[in-house]
């Protein structure tokens, strides 16, 4: 039972951790998983183009969102796993440091999936794009809770409602 009671000692620890780096600076080099033409997060002073129904570039998004979790999931177990690690060895500088990981490709993930909901009139895929870039965003900022189990579980929700979206 003691191994119990220090996972979810670990899990706490992680929320914590993850709540106190939502708020500060995110690292310079991070890998950082993007959908190739996405458009720039930069203001700009003319309007963004009209969206189209497109199906080419329907496929296009369904491929490269699902790289994308892909990408990321593969980004946060490891640093899920280096958190772990820290925790254990009460290395906090490495734990911060993988908070800062894990909570930047949320807010990376979550902002392309927002711009390309913006790009397409599919409503099927627009949704799925809208509410999987709220939940990261949810997930990166202080009030989430959730601990390591919840979050490997929400990135693989995130594969099967992109799945699912796409296969139609």
């Amino acid at each position: 039972m003691r191994h119990v009671g220090r996972a979810t000692g670990l899990c706490a620890l992680l929320a914590a951790v993850v709540v106190l780096v939502a708020c500060g600076p995110s690292p310079g080099a991070v890998p950082n998983p993007q959908i190739s033409g996405s458009a720039s997060a930069t203001p700009s002073a003319t309007p963004s183009p009209t969206p189209t129904a497109d199906p080419a570039m329907a496929v296009t998004v369904c491929t490269e969102a699902s790289a994308a979790v892909a990408a990321s999931t593969a980004v946060i177990n490891d640093q899920l796993a280096t958190l772990e690690q820290a925790a254990a060895a009460g290395d906090q500088t490495r734990m911060v440091a993988a908070a800062e990981i894990i909570n930047t490709q949320f807010r990376t993930l979550s902002a392309t999936f927002a711009l390309r909901a913006q790009t397409l009139t599919n409503p099927g895929l627009n949704k799925t794009l809208v509410d999987v870039s709220d939940a990261l965003a949810e997930m990166a900022s202080p009030r989430y809770t959730g601990t390591m189990v919840d979050i490997k579980k929400k990135m693989i929700d995130f594969s099967v409602a992109f799945a699912g979206v796409c296969a139609t």
